[in-house]
């Protein structure tokens, strides 16, 4: 084979390879979330430690930092879940998941930004009264 077919083959591998590493990074929210609330470890995984989190108290807001050695897999199983919607207004890109129990006063946001085209959860809220 030549040197130019063995260029162009080398060039065409390039070029496909980079297609297929390009659509594993366009990760979709949607399909995130359901293994981010599905799956512990992939969970762990997506945390931007240390994690800022705010919860209300008593008419203000105070902040925790959750390290990664303290974490712990959000349950799932009692709780409504709207996923891509915030409470609040936040900056762009930031998607949420919020989880509340009706009649109960809970409601948490946990925050999601874009990181290197992967999604990670980046902060949570607590309003819960």
């Amino acid at each position: 084979m030549g040197k130019i077919n063995r260029f162009l083959l080398f060039f065409v591998a390039v070029v496909l390879l980079a297609g297929v590493c390009r659509g594993q990074e366009q990760e979709g929210f949607a399909a995130f979330a359901n293994r981010f609330l599905s799956d512990c470890e992939f969970q762990k995984s997506r945390v931007m430690f240390p994690l800022q989190s705010r919860q209300y108290d008593e008419d203000t807001f105070r902040f925790v930092v959750v390290e990664e050695k303290d974490w712990q897999c959000v349950p799932v199983s009692s709780f409504s879940i709207r996923i891509g919607e915030c409470v609040e207004t936040v900056e762009p890109g930031v998607r949420c998941i919020v989880f509340t129990v009706e009649d109960t006063g809970i409601l948490v946001e946990y925050r999601f930004g874009k990181i290197e085209e992967r999604w990670f959860l980046v902060g949570v809220v607590d309003y819960s009264m």
